[in-house]
């Protein structure tokens, strides 16, 4: 009797252990990665608050949706708004491809080339606001991090779909590198250069080929530097890059910026950052806001 009992306790035992791992299993099939989503802050993306980024790539089979990014530029006496919402997904390890669709909000009178409709009047009285390409990007990292630095590249494409587009693809391809420095508390420092390919319009094309309401730059290389604040979820940025226009012509512009994002929940980081130029006929100041959810799929879908 006393046997059975031992082998029953025993049985017991054995069925809870085999119950506890398969429920462990199965959390980990269905649930997301979300320890992983919870450092989202610590990955600076293009524009979320800065344009110099780091060489990190999202998380293998995650899914990040960019809620509206909101960046704001004073151009004389008038405000320049653009949004791009984005959809990122990580298509394989330390590789993600991203689709966005830049949208603008400009006064006519600020226009590249007037709108077609003669209805509309050419001298800043109306605001104009469309969708100003489709924007596709592949992100790759090259190594990771260790004795030497982060590399990664970063090949895109500004798509002709819109109102206020450009009539032709504008490819571009980034080169971009990340170093931390243990010496100065874990401070991060990154560096990107980037060109465009592709003609500008010229004047004729301008005029005559309806709206355009802003080019992509011809070349642009930049530094920051960022301090993470793992305790708080918060990270803190600073920047200064060059840039020129896609036209022969244009004047090479020096800014700088500064920026903070922050992980107000396992899923969810907010940024905001403030740029001004420091060269250039017009020293305006911009200004961003952004927020992005990180989703994971689940290893059972794949």
């Amino acid at each position: 009797m006393l046997y059975s009992i031992r082998a029953l306790r025993r049985a017991r035992v054995r069925i809870f252990a085999g119950a506890t791992a398969l429920g462990a299993l199965f959390a980990l099939a269905v649930t997301p990665q979300s320890a992983q989503a919870q450092t989202d802050f610590f990955n600076t993306d293009g524009a979320r608050p800065l344009r110099v980024q780091d060489a990190l790539s999202i998380e293998w089979r995650a899914i990040e949706l960019q809620f509206a990014p909101l960046r704001l530029e004073r151009a004389g006496n008038a405000w320049h708004a653009e949004v791009e919402p984005e959809l990122a997904f990580g298509l394989f390890p330390r590789t993600h491809l991203s689709l966005g669709f830049p949208m603008v909000s400009v006064p006519t009178g600020d226009l590249l080339r007037a709108p077609s409709s003669s209805s509309v009047p050419f001298d800043g009285s109306v605001r104009t606001t469309g969708l100003s390409g489709l924007h596709m990007s592949v992100f790759h990292q090259l190594n990771v991090e260790t004795r030497i630095p982060a590399f990664a590249v970063r090949g895109e494409v500004l798509l002709p779909v819109g109102a206020f587009a450009a009539d032709r693809a504008y490819p571009a391809i980034t080169g971009i590198v990340t170093r931390t420095l243990p010496a100065l508390g874990a401070v991060r420092v990154h560096g990107n250069a980037s060109f465009t390919f592709g003609d500008a319009p010229n004047v004729t094309e301008l005029r005559d080929n309806g709206p355009i309401a802003e080019l992509p730059h011809r070349w642009m290389a930049g530094v920051s530097m960022d301090r993470a604040f793992p305790l708080k979820s918060t990270l803190i940025a600073a920047e200064v890059f060059a840039q020129r226009g896609l036209v022969e012509a244009s004047d090479v512009v020096w800014n700088a910026g500064a920026g903070v994002r922050h992980q107000v929940s396992p899923r969810i980081v907010f940024d905001v950052g403030v740029g001004r130029a420091l060269s250039g006929p017009e020293k305006q100041w911009s200004f961003t806001v952004g927020s992005a959810v990180a989703l994971g799929l689940g290893r059972r879908l794949f």
